[in-house]
């Protein structure tokens, strides 16, 4: 890397390297991979999507992890597969900031394909909302939506690229990162204390949670206490005295009983998880920058 060339110039100079690697190692198979996951998502959560809450909110859940899994995927082997070129060109006037720039230019390209791919499939199978908390587009609020998920998991993907050795490695901790997603969401089960903590960090939460409040969630029919009165009318008499219960103040009772105020439908609650997983990405991106300014000192 010529020293004359600044910061700016590295960053056209990579952001083109990364495009034709992209091209000549057969990246599209990062769009196929978000493709078969989207399609495979749409055609189990197709009809209950956005018509029942608890299946609603599932479903978002698993698109939010799904996300997570492509984003992690797209860059978790980029930065350690080339560790050796990094240090041999970081000698001769490679700027690491221009270095890590040029990467997160060009996984923010490739996200935003899979997100509005993804998007187009999940509209294709499922019946969308038409109106968006936020700009009053469904379509534009989700994208941005999907961008921010696949986005922030990528560059948690680059930040692992950039401290393991080897592909392996990185390969390997992968399943981690994407357990610690899972677990640590609140969205399987209540977390109290340090683990309530901790869930604030992850992408899962805030991903999951803002994809709800833009499905509505709190106004969608709830089928809960409606599945726990059937269950009652298995024992003898309750059948008589659940069919005398209003149709109306059972879908009453069932909307109080599911109520969050972590989905309230308002602008507000959106734009702060979406400046929530902007930071992620920053963050991310930041720690990887650090992380490759001591990379002449590897001895790995």
């Amino acid at each position: 890397m010529n020293e004359r060339v600044g910061r700016w110039g590295q960053v056209r100079i990579y952001t083109g390297k990364f495009y034709r690697i992209f091209l000549h190692e057969k990246g599209w198979k990062f769009i196929a991979f978000a493709v078969i996951i989207a399609v495979l998502l749409s055609v189990v959560m197709g009809d209950k999507m956005f018509v029942e809450k608890e299946f609603t909110r599932t479903g978002m859940f698993a698109i939010v992890t799904a996300m997570i899994w492509v984003g992690v995927f797209n860059s978790i082997q980029n930065i350690c597969r080339e560790r050796e070129i990094i240090k041999r060109e970081h000698r001769t006037g490679l700027h690491i900031s221009a270095y890590v720039a040029a990467h997160m230019i060009f996984q923010a390209a490739l996200c935003a394909v899979q997100a509005v791919l993804m998007l187009v499939i999940f509209g294709f199978f499922m019946e969308l909302p038409s109106e968006g908390v936020v700009t009053g587009s469904y379509y534009i609020d989700a994208f941005i939506c999907f961008f921010l998920v696949l986005y922030a998991a990528d560059m948690m993907g680059l930040a692992v690229s950039s401290v393991v050795k080897s592909t392996t490695t990185a390969m390997t901790v992968m399943p981690f990162l994407l357990i610690i997603q899972l677990i640590f969401s609140g969205s399987i089960f209540p977390l109290t204390g340090p683990a309530q903590k901790v869930s604030a960090l992850t992408i899962s939460k805030w991903g999951q949670r803002v994809l709800c409040i833009e499905a509505n969630l709190n106004e969608i029919p709830s089928v809960a206490l409606e599945q726990e009165l059937e269950e009652l009318k298995q024992f003898e008499g309750m059948d008589l005295l659940v069919d005398l219960l209003p149709d109306d103040l059972i879908r009453d009772m069932s909307s109080d009983m599911t109520y969050r105020k972590i989905y309230n439908y308002e602008p507000d609650l959106v734009t702060r998880r979406w400046l929530y997983l902007i930071g992620f990405a920053v963050a991310f991106g930041a720690f990887s920058i650090l992380s490759l300014e001591f990379v002449d000192k590897d001895r790995r």
